[in-house]
């Protein structure tokens, strides 16, 4: 194994860096781990092999000189924050669940969920469901984990995200093509194909969040003027993290229940932040060390700088950071205000003419789960989840 020291801008915001290290493990398929260091300012990569260094430097120093954000810095703020008293996490957390056989790794990015850990979550979702439902009347709803291409399409997903897709594709119609494939695999084999022309054009991919189908499902359609329409789903969620993923914190597929609304502006930036409310009253009953900051999409590169500065400079996206150790945190929720983008990209009215202004809230039940048991212990986490589960 080979380490590469790669120096990073000395002007560049802590959260930037970050940022920066989650995405150079897509640079090259050397890479193993990549750590950023904030103390001496730079990247620490793993490399599998030697002699590679010099190409997957010079990939590095792409992504670091397009990640930039010289003229457009603007550093995250922090709009709540609370502390336990106890400053004491576990460490062994993700550990005391396996050994339980409450969760279980099944691939890369992907775990099983059984026992306690499962109805915990299913707990917590369904608190989440009636909160939505009280607070907000919305209709509960339940999409598939397929979402069709073109819905990501219309919402720019390809061009901001695209490491993150997974797309699902299946053989083209072909018999002679099918019939080869099936003989190269007639013993087992792991799949091999002839060339990318073997398969069809993803039709779909796996969701990765929640509200794309709600908007897919209104588009054409016009809330009707003066009123706020909202809807809540639960969804198995899917974004691609490459060497970044790990534990229950950084999934492939993790489950998610988000709140969306649609309507006038004013009504849907009230709802957001009634939801945030909402949610740090859920903090409180937790006694979570908690916060809810600015924050940004993992937008890839080219378009990282000019939406991070347009997201944090116009408060459009909230996170809530749940602390899993003493220096590190994981987004547990995120509070969204989209504009009148998904109301024009999906031909959705607001019933004055003009594009229904949309928001969001999202929440990932595997990480604020896991979360509060890195800071309680599995024991006494239940015990809050379930009283908190009750209370809301």
């Amino acid at each position: 194994m080979e380490t590469l020291a790669i120096p990073l801008p000395a002007n560049l915001p802590p959260d930037v860096c970050t940022e920066i290290s989650k995405r150079a493990c897509y640079c090259d398929t050397a890479i193993l781990k990549s750590r950023y260091h904030q103390d001496s300012n730079c990247l620490e990569i793993d490399l599998q092999g030697s002699g590679a260094s010099g190409d997957v430097a010079a990939k590095l120093e792409n992504l670091i000189g397009k990640m930039q954000v010289e003229r457009l810095a603007v550093i995250p703020k922090i709009l709540r924050e609370r502390s336990r008293e106890s400053g004491q996490f576990f460490a062994e957390a993700y550990k005391e669940l396996a050994e339980r056989g409450d969760v279980w790794a099944s691939g890369q990015g992907t775990v099983g969920r059984s026992g306690a850990f499962m109805r915990l979550m299913n707990c917590l979702d369904g608190a989440l469901e009636r909160l939505a439902a009280r607070e907000f009347q919305a209709i509960s709803q339940s999409y598939n984990s397929l979402v069709p291409s073109d819905w990501l399409r219309r919402s720019g997903y390809f061009g901001s995200f695209p490491h993150s897709v997974t797309f699902a594709v299946h053989l083209k119609e072909d018999f002679d093509a099918i019939e080869r494939f099936g003989q190269r695999h007639r013993h087992g084999e792991n799949p091999v194909f002839e060339g990318v022309n073997e398969i069809a054009s993803p039709e779909y991919c796996l969701s990765p969040a929640v509200c794309y189908h709600t908007y897919g499902a209104l588009m054409g359609q016009n809330v009707p003027a003066g009123t706020i329409a909202a809807f809540t789903a639960h969804g198995r969620c899917f974004r691609y993290e490459s060497k970044n993923l790990a534990g229950l914190d950084r999934l492939w597929e993790f489950s998610m229940r988000e709140i969306v609304w649609l309507g006038a502006r004013d009504e849907v930036l009230a709802a957001r932040e009634k939801a945030i409310n909402a949610m740090w009253q859920l903090v409180d009953l937790l006694d979570l060390s908690a916060r809810i900051e600015t924050a940004c999409d993992p937008f890839f590169a080219s378009d990282f700088p000019s939406l991070r500065f347009f997201q944090l400079a116009n408060d459009l996206k909230y996170e809530l950071k749940v602390d899993t150790a003493p220096d590190q945190s994981v987004a547990c929720a995120s509070f969204n205000y989209h504009e009148r983008f998904f109301g024009t990209r999906f031909e959705i009215g607001a019933g004055d003419g003009q594009p229904a202004h949309t928001g969001c809230a999202a929440f990932g039940l595997e990480r604020l789960l896991y979360a509060c048991i890195c800071q309680h212990g599995f024991k006494h986490a239940m015990e809050l989840m379930e009283n908190a589960a009750g209370r809301m």
